[in-house]
């Protein structure tokens, strides 16, 4: 929780309760009463923020979303055999990765606009992951920059990069300088988006940034005044982290211009070799979907990869996150760090995926519909709501910890086979 959360109580909200039985006399408690699932989440943040914030967030690629859909429907399709007559009266969640201990094996994963969900995202964002002890991962397209948030976050922040190929990636370039100069912990460098894709929703809701004020979105935004209240409280800051580079005194449309006729193409593998050569920290490499692809990771001196689809927000037609990890695991666990992303919406669900060989979980849509749901207390909540049911899920299963989950029988029946 930050100072200025919203909280009609007199006492401060107590985020360490148990799963199973919440503690109403606690705002905490009631939340947990009224939001027992992230599917929860996501209606009251369908309600509460305009549709076309909303649906930036919800949609993905294809007419019917089947790679966003996918994602979850292969996690639950992964069965866990549990043993019995262990004593685990509790459970340990934390993980050291990269050699910093973490309450978790979550990070708030790299969405490109958090503030556009709610204004002011990235800073509240940044807030919840020092309060939590978990990464939050700033993306490059941000509407904060990369020093606010590495301020704010206390030693808890990542940085992840797109490809900006002026002058022989001299932005690229620039950027890792900066993340180094603000000491961000590690930085995430995103491979899986060659060219730009066809998202139906944002074109139906004609999402452009800056914000195009018509009819249209003026009676959209005046039904949903905690959007409007924090969009007035902050203002509408376009892609901070290019601001420096399209010019002096540009306006928020010059700006975005400049993003999206700078930006694009998939990094090749002798350009990750530069940043790897540039950056001194901990270098991920997200979106994996391959084993061959994670072999030239580990080649070229990654620290960690993140197994990832995009979401399905990137290609429809692409298999689900989990059912490739099984294959990665095999060819290059133990030589580097592996890190998940797509489709986690529960405590159960990062419990399968420690089973399956990842040693952490980048976390997205979830953590944005607690920030459009409950607003800056959001993020809190879904930090907790994620840890502690990993905490259950551990115990139910006989799992001390996450390294305990490796030794158990898992059945994975859509796995690819490489």
């Amino acid at each position: 929780m930050t100072e200025d959360s919203p909280n009609t109580d007199a006492k401060e909200p107590d985020y360490k309760v148990t799963a199973g039985r919440p503690d109403t006399s606690t705002r905490a408690g009631r939340l947990k009463m009224l939001y027992p699932t992230i599917a929860d989440l996501r209606t009251k943040a369908r309600k509460r923020v305009p549709r076309f914030a909303f649906d930036y967030v919800d949609g993905a690629a294809g007419a019917d979303e089947p790679n966003r859909k996918g994602n979850a429907a292969a996690l639950d399709g992964i069965q866990i055999l549990p043993r019995y007559g262990v004593e685990n009266y509790s459970a340990d969640t934390s993980v050291e990765l990269f050699g910093k201990r973490y309450a978790g094996p979550l990070a708030i994963a790299p969405m490109g606009l958090p503030g556009l969900v709610l204004p002011g995202g990235e800073e509240i964002f940044a807030r919840a992951a020092a309060a939590n002890e978990i990464p939050f991962t700033l993306g490059s397209s941000a509407l904060a920059s990369v020093e606010r948030v590495a301020e704010l976050a206390n030693g808890f922040a990542w940085f992840q990069i797109y490809r900006m190929p002026r002058d022989n990636l001299a932005i690229n370039m620039d950027w890792i300088a900066r993340a180094g100069a603000a000491e961000v912990a590690a930085l995430v460098v995103t491979i899986d988006v060659p060219a730009r894709t066809k998202r139906p929703r944002e074109l139906r809701n004609r999402l452009v940034l800056p914000y195009r004020i018509g009819p249209r979105t003026i009676a959209d935004v005046a039904t949903h005044p905690a959007w409007l209240q924090a969009y007035l409280r902050h203002g509408q800051s376009m892609f901070a982290n290019l601001r420096k580079y399209a010019g002096a005194d540009v306006s928020h449309a010059e700006v975005a211009d400049f993003a999206r006729r700078e930006g694009g193409g998939s990094f090749t593998w002798e350009e990750i070799a530069r940043f790897r050569d540039a950056w001194k920290g901990p270098l991920i490499i997200k979106g994996i979907l391959h084993p061959g692809d994670a072999e030239k990771s580990v080649e070229l001196g990654a620290d960690g990869i993140v197994v990832s689809n995009h979401g399905g927000r990137q290609l429809e037609a692409a298999p689900a996150s989990v059912d490739v990890l099984p294959g990665i695991v095999s060819a290059v666990g133990g030589r580097t760090e592996i890190l998940f992303d797509g489709g986690l919406r529960s405590g159960v669900d990062l419990m399968r995926t420690a089973a399956l060989g990842a040693r952490f979980n980048l976390i997205g849509r979830a953590f944005m519909y607690g920030l459009a749901a409950l607003g800056e207390e959001g993020p809190d909540f879904v930090a907790d709501f994620f840890i502690e049911e990993l905490r259950e899920a551990l115990r139910q299963v006989g799992a001390r910890d996450l390294a305990g989950t490796r030794e158990l029988d898992a059945r994975h029946p859509t796995a690819w086979e490489f």
